[in-house]
């Protein structure tokens, strides 16, 4: 792990691919769980999500902050996030978790509300 990576912030872009026809019923747990783990999360170093639906379907993108690697490591070995995993296990075919670095944002940061 380089300083880098040690020091954060951690930005992790997450992908859930939802069992067949269970796109909603994925986006339904992953915020009310969410919602459920926020203060538990942030004790732990958590910054905080954003949650898209791709526009086939399909996938949940979670684009997830901690405060470093460190803190998310810290997280996950909690026992209220193995709950999760587990929980979450039977809405999807695959996750995939990629650790990003920001290089340059552009814009004024407002989210246009397309409604559901």
């Amino acid at each position: 792990m380089n300083d880098h990576q040690s020091q954060g912030p951690l930005v992790l872009i997450n992908t859930f691919t939802a069992v067949d026809g269970g796109l909603d019923a994925l986006a339904a747990f992953q915020v009310a769980e969410m919602q459920d783990m926020s203060a538990a999360a942030s004790a732990h170093g958590w910054l905080g999500n954003e949650v898209y639906r791709s526009h086939d379907d399909t996938s949940l993108i979670v684009v997830t902050r901690f405060r470093s690697e460190l803190a998310k490591d810290a997280w996950a070995a909690t026992e209220r996030f193995g709950q999760h995993v587990e929980d979450l296990e039977p809405l999807v075919r695959d996750v995939t978790s990629v650790p990003v670095t920001p290089i340059a944002a552009h814009g004024d940061g407002r989210r246009a509300d397309h409604g559901s």
